[in-house]
Parts: structure tokens; sequence; C-alpha cells
């Protein structure tokens, strides 16, 4: 596969995806104040998305394409649950 393999490129990007992710939760903290509970919600979608990626992709790379697929249904959909709880709260706290 030339000078790297797919392991490696999917660290980077998930070493990419988390400082994007930390860096946006940030942002958000910045432009909209909201609770600390509603920050961690936030970062637990976070960590799930990124554990989706890794779980999924390793999964591919392993030829376990069954179980990148219950990766991404059952920690995937967890992390949307998170994402769409924060911005209830965030809304909720705006009002």
């Amino acid at each position: 596969m030339g000078i790297f393999n797919g392991i490696e490129i999917l660290f980077f990007v998930l070493g990419a995806m988390t400082v994007l992710s930390i860096n946006g939760i940030v942002f958000l903290r910045k432009r909209y104040p909201f609770r600390w509970y509603s920050t961690m919600v936030a970062g637990l979608g976070a960590v799930l998305i990124l554990f989706t990626v890794a779980w999924s992709v390793s999964s591919i790379l392993e030829g376990e394409t069954r179980s990148a697929g219950m990766g991404i249904l059952v920690f995937g959909v967890q992390a949307l649950i998170c994402f769409g709880l924060t911005r209830q709260l965030v809304v909720k706290e705006m009002k």
C-alpha cells in the first residue's frame, strides 16, 4: 500500500478529529455560554464519534464488515443521541 498502511492513516485521522472536536467544543462554549453538563454531554458525543470511526475503520481493515456496521449502529446512534441532547440543553438554556 505504499509508505503508509491503513492503521497509521487511521491514527492520523483520529488525532486530527480529536483536535478539531476539542476546538469545536471550546468555540461553541465561548459563543454560547452553556452549563457544564451540556459540555460533558457534547464531549461524550465527540468521544463516541471518535470511537465509532476507530471501530469501523479497524474492522473494515481486518475484513469484518459486519462488525463495522454494528459498530456504526451501536456507537454512532448513541453519539447522535448525545449531540441531540446537547442541542436541546443549549436551546433550553438560551431561552
